[in-house]
């Protein structure tokens, strides 16, 4: 929302992003300031994928997004999933007649899908969901598994509610939202892998 980014809808922001390192963003409302086609423009110029598994233009995926990316760590793979939230709202309408956020139970099977995938067939260690949302919204328990006692997810990263929390659900998964509008800081996670034991 800064003038910034506002002056050339995000591409300086994408530059920036670039050149500290990124490796992946989840989208949020705000990079639909400018509609569908300047994301997409960004996208190309991003040297890091735009994540969001429910974003739907003309009910196909949205070709300037992909749902997740694998990183690695110290020999730890790592699956990021990411999505949009119920947030269509806060996006000007001018930009919004060919755009839907899938949600709901529809969202959180997608999610448990790509999370299953991550794990199963790409030998993913962790998987973290990037979710444009915040933990009240109904997203804290949706996610577990009811059948193992964990979670699909092992880590949750929210955002859109400017707050800062970190909260557990009752699978024990740490959900965590880095602040409010100034961005004095930066939420981050350690884990630690036993890989004899896979815990």
């Amino acid at each position: 929302g800064s003038v910034e980014s506002s002056s050339n809808k995000g591409a300086l922001m994408t530059e920036w992003m670039n050149y500290v390192g990124f490796e992946a963003m989840t989208l949020g409302n705000h990079e639909y300031d400018w509609g569908g086609d300047a994301i997409a423009e960004n996208a190309k110029n991003a040297e890091f994928p735009f994540l969001g598994i429910n974003i739907l233009v003309d009910g196909e995926p949205a070709p300037y997004c992909q749902p997740s990316v694998i990183l690695e760590r110290g020999g730890v793979k790592i699956g990021v999933i990411g999505a949009m939230g119920n947030v269509l709202s806060s996006i000007s309408g001018e930009f919004t007649n060919d755009l839907y956020f899938v949600k709901g139970a529809e969202l959180t099977l997608a999610v448990q899908k790509e999370a299953a995938r991550l794990r199963n067939e790409e030998n993913c260690d962790i998987v973290v969901y990037s979710l444009h949302e915040g933990f009240e919204d109904g997203y804290d328990t949706i996610l577990s598994n009811k059948n193992s006692g964990r979670g699909y997810v092992d880590i949750v990263f929210e955002g859109h509610t400017h707050q800062y929390y970190v909260k557990n659900d009752i699978y024990g998964v740490p959900h965590l939202q880095g602040g409010g509008d100034n961005s004095e800081g930066i939420t981050h996670v350690e884990v630690d892998v036993n890989f004899a034991n896979g815990n």
